[in-house]
């Protein structure tokens, strides 16, 4: 698991966050504990970029959607890039899509934050 934030331009709210490898039981309170610093570092406008992301538990589910609704308090917003079918249908099964924009070009993503 590779896990990191790229700031988009100097002194901006906008971070591509990559997400790489799986996110499970086994690492779940090290990702929640890695969005939250996400924040901390003052982003508020934020792109999972998931190109990478092999596989996304429930509870990693449960941590992007909060991390959406912080970004949304915060007057920011989240957004999903390149996400693989398998974690796009995850999405979707718990309907988590309509809450939630997904893109499949990283340039569109970042534009639209």
């Amino acid at each position: 698991m590779a896990w990191r934030v790229n700031e988009v331009e100097a002194d901006s709210e906008v971070a591509v966050v990559e997400l790489e490898g799986i996110v499970d039981s086994t690492n779940l309170e090290d990702f929640f504990a890695f969005i939250n610093s996400v924040f901390k570092q003052g982003f508020k406008r934020i792109v999972l970029d998931m190109e990478f992301t092999s596989y996304l538990s429930s509870g990693g589910l449960s941590v992007v959607i909060d991390a959406l609704k912080r970004a949304e308090r915060e007057g920011g917003t989240l957004v999903v890039a390149r996400a693989s079918d398998m974690i796009k249908d995850l999405f979707e099964i718990v309907q988590v899509d309509r809450i939630l924009d997904f893109y499949e070009d990283l340039d569109e993503a970042i534009a639209s934050v």
